[in-house]
C-alpha cells in the first residue's frame, strides 16, 4: 500500500513540476509575425489572397450544396491556418541562467517523474531491478 501511495505522490509531483515548468517555458517565448514564407508578388504581400478560395467555396456552398463544396470550404480554412502558422516567428526572451535552469529542471524533471510512474511495472519495480528480480525468480523456480 505504501508503494502505491508513493507512486501516486510521485505522479502528482511530476505533473505539478511539468505544468509549472511548461508555464514558465511558454511564458518566456514570444510570437511575432515574420516575413520568412510570406506570399509576395512584385514586392507586394499577398496574404489576403488566401481568402479567395474561401470566398469561392462559400459561394459554391450556398449555390449548390454538395460534398465538393464542403471539402473546398474545409481546405480553404486549412490553407488560411497554414498561412498564419507559416508567418509566425518564435523568439526566446532574455532570461537569467538561474531562471533557465529552474525552468528546464521543472519541465524535464516533471516529465521524467511522470514517465517513471506511467511506465512502472505492475509489481512496482523500475528498470533493471525488474529484470534482475525476474531472473532470480526464474532461478528459484527451477
Amino acid at each position: 500500500m505504501l508503494k502505491k501511495n508513493n507512486d501516486v505522490l510521485q505522479f502528482f509531483i511530476g505533473l505539478v513540476m511539468l505544468v509549472v515548468g511548461g508555464f514558465l517555458f511558454f511564458k518566456n517565448v514570444s510570437i511575432m509575425d515574420g516575413d520568412l514564407f510570406a506570399f509576395t508578388l512584385w514586392g507586394r504581400r499577398l496574404d489576403g489572397l488566401v481568402f479567395v478560395p474561401l470566398i469561392a467555396s462559400i459561394i459554391f456552398l450556398f449555390y449548390k450544396y454538395c460534398l465538393a463544396s464542403k471539402i473546398c470550404c474545409i481546405l480553404s480554412i486549412i490553407l488560411i491556418l497554414i498561412n498564419v502558422i507559416m508567418n509566425m516567428r518564435l523568439r526566446w526572451n532574455p532570461t537569467s541562467l538561474f531562471s533557465g535552469i529552474v525552468m528546464f529542471v521543472l519541465l524535464f524533471g516533471g516529465a521524467g517523474l511522470l514517465l517513471r510512474v506511467i511506465f512502472a511495472n505492475p509489481n512496482g519495480k523500475h528498470g533493471k531491478n525488474y529484470k534482475e528480480d525476474k531472473d532470480t525468480d526464474s532461478k528459484d523456480g527451477k
